[in-house]
């Protein structure tokens, strides 16, 4: 792991030797899905400093060909999917729960590569139970207040937690916003409609499994809670195209 947090500094810091980063890219990008899956721990570190050199354009542009570029989506895209597949539960207290990988995972790679609309429609084909599971957790953090969301327990002092926060971006992302493709999408795609509808099609397939009763609760929540979707939904995608300030404290 050190080694990679070497490396990382190196490409952040010193000019980049084309060779040696195709080469060790792999690597890194294995890392940083054990550090998504939760099947290590040692690389959070090292993923702070692995999101800032993907954000700089000049890596794709510059050091990686069309076709290695796809590959390299490809595989993050497909990482955040299995993350998202295996989602099970929807009552969570305390930091720490899985739910924060993905999206946060999610909210990043909007940063990174100009192709959510892919990944967000994979998600919100509801083909699999996780990503119904996926889709309660993350439209419950548009629906309601932070402390009435029935899928994520208020934060308190001692254990933190809290509804994610579907703005904030993973590792050291001072100075960035989502790329213009992604903001467009978004802006298209995120509505009260399509939540309703996406959120229905969730619970439908949760149907007789141990999360109906709280996916059943969040939709027949939407009409209490439509002026605060309506906003939200609106509002995201202006966070998202805005540089996110270090130590600003947004609110919906």
């Amino acid at each position: 792991m050190s080694d990679l947090w070497k490396y990382t500094q190196d490409l952040l810091y010193t000019d980049i030797q084309g060779p040696l980063f195709t080469y060790l890219l792999p690597f890194c990008l294995g890392a940083w899905r054990e550090d998504l899956r939760g099947t290590s721990s040692e690389y959070g570190g090292f993923v702070e400093h692995f999101y800032p050199v993907l954000a700089n354009r000049q890596v794709f542009d510059r050091f990686l060909t069309p076709a290695q570029s796809m590959a390299v989506s490809d595989f993050m895209c497909g990482s955040i999917l299995e993350e998202i597949d295996d989602q099970r539960g929807l009552t969570y207290r305390g930091s720490g729960a899985r739910p924060y990988r993905w999206i946060t995972a999610l909210t990043t790679h909007g940063v990174l590569l100009p192709d959510v609309d892919l990944l967000w429609n994979a998600w919100w084909s509801v083909d699999t139970v996780g990503r119904a599971v996926a889709v309660v957790q993350y439209v419950s953090c548009l629906m309601y207040r932070e402390d009435e969301n029935p899928v994520f327990a208020p934060w308190t002092p001692d254990r933190g937690g809290g509804p994610p926060h579907l703005w904030e971006f993973g590792g050291h992302l001072y100075t960035s916003r989502w790329l213009e493709p992604n903001v467009v999408f978004l802006k298209r795609a995120l509505n009260v409609s399509a939540a309703a509808d996406v959120l229905k099609q969730a619970v439908e397939r949760l149907a007789n499994l141990p999360e109906s009763d709280v996916g059943e609760t969040v939709q027949a929540d939407v009409p209490l809670c439509e002026d605060v979707l309506t906003s939200r939904c609106a509002a995201l995608p202006r966070v998202l195209e805005t540089v996110q300030e270090p130590g600003k404290v947004r609110e919906w």
